[in-house]
């Protein structure tokens, strides 16, 4: 099978979704399917992208079982920078969306979030290459950011939470990694 996956972080970024999504990707490659990654550059160590992968919007990469597309991600130093952080999010997702969407037909898409943005790219990505969507939460937001008060404006909550069902709604499947995470999400759905 064609698959694209269209992730967050991977390898060698040492966020812990990108050694999930490395790690399923090798054992979809082991088995013999062809695999198109769309990700970030690393940047997760320090906020900001690594020395080595600088000065490119977009970088390709070949491997045995497919390429890697390597996005900038528009990092913010500054966590707690919640627009800054939705700014680089929705950049990365566009990026993203766009570069997924653009080749031949394929079996699958896989979309992980967060960001909650990348689901409208893997929605974009499935659209456009004939295939079903499923779309994997590895943390449910907006919930973390309003648990933690970084996001308390209501309207925008309500966005988000608008933003989380539509994605939800254009999944072919949705998974998760916990019961408590599927608890959360069938209570959205």
């Amino acid at each position: 099978m064609k698959l694209v996956v269209v992730c967050p972080h991977f390898e060698p970024d040492v966020a812990p979704t990108g050694a999930v999504v490395t790690r399923l990707v090798e054992e979809l490659a082991r088995r013999g399917h062809a695999l198109e990654v769309i990700t970030s550059l690393p940047w997760y160590r320090n906020h900001r992208v690594e020395e080595r992968f600088g000065g490119r919007l977009i970088r390709y990469e070949d491997t045995p079982w497919g390429r890697i597309t390597r996005i900038h991600p528009f990092p913010t130093e500054d966590k707690r920078n919640l627009a800054g952080r939705a700014l680089s999010f929705a950049g990365f997702s566009l990026l993203a969306g766009m570069l997924g969407a653009r080749g031949g037909p394929v079996h699958g898409v896989l979309a992980v979030s967060p960001p909650l943005t990348l689901g409208l790219a893997g929605w974009a990505a499935a659209r456009a290459r004939g295939a079903p969507l499923v779309f994997n939460i590895q943390d449910v937001y907006p919930d973390v950011a309003v648990e933690l008060g970084m996001l308390t404006n209501w309207r925008l909550i309500a966005a988000a939470r608008r933003l989380e069902r539509l994605c939800y709604e254009r999944a072919t499947a949705v998974t998760v990694l916990s019961d408590d995470l599927k608890d959360n999400v069938s209570a959205k759905v």
